[in-house]
C-alpha cells in the first residue's frame, strides 16, 4: 500500500527557468508579437488597397454612365424599350409591381430550414 514515508521536495524556482532559458522565452514571445503585428498590419494595407482600386472603378463607371448620358433609369435605351414594350410609362403600378422589391424579415425562414435538416 502507501507508505507513510512520502517526501517531496520542491525545486528552486530559479533550476526550473534560469535567465538564460527566460532571455529565450521572452525573445520567442517577443518575436511572435512582432510576427503577428506585421501580419495584421500586412493584411489591413491590403484591405485598403483593395478599397481603393473598388472606389476609383465605381468613379471611372459613374463618370462614363454620365459621359454618356445614363444618370436614371428612364434615360436607358434599354428600360425605355421595355417600357414601350409593355406598353406603361415609369412611374406606372405595372411597373411598380415588376421592378421594386419588397424586404421580407428571413430570420424565422433560416430556422425553419435549418431544424428541417437536422
Amino acid at each position: 500500500m502507501l507508505s507513510e514515508n512520502y517526501s517531496y521536495a520542491e525545486r528552486p524556482a530559479a533550476l526550473i527557468l534560469g535567465r538564460r532559458g527566460f532571455l529565450k522565452v521572452s525573445g520567442l514571445c517577443i518575436g511572435a508579437a512582432v510576427v503577428c503585428g506585421w501580419a495584421i498590419g500586412d493584411m489591413v494595407a491590403r484591405r485598403n488597397s483593395i478599397i481603393l482600386a473598388r472606389q476609383a472603378g465605381l468613379y471611372e463607371d459613374d463618370q462614363l454612365c454620365q459621359k454618356m448620358g445614363l444618370t436614371a433609369s428612364h434615360q436607358n435605351q434599354v428600360v425605355m424599350s421595355v417600357y414601350k414594350d409593355l406598353k406603361t410609362k415609369p412611374v406606372d403600378h405595372t411597373m411598380h409591381e415588376l421592378l421594386h422589391t419588397h424586404y421580407y424579415p428571413r430570420s424565422m425562414l433560416a430556422q425553419i430550414t435549418e431544424g428541417a435538416h437536422v
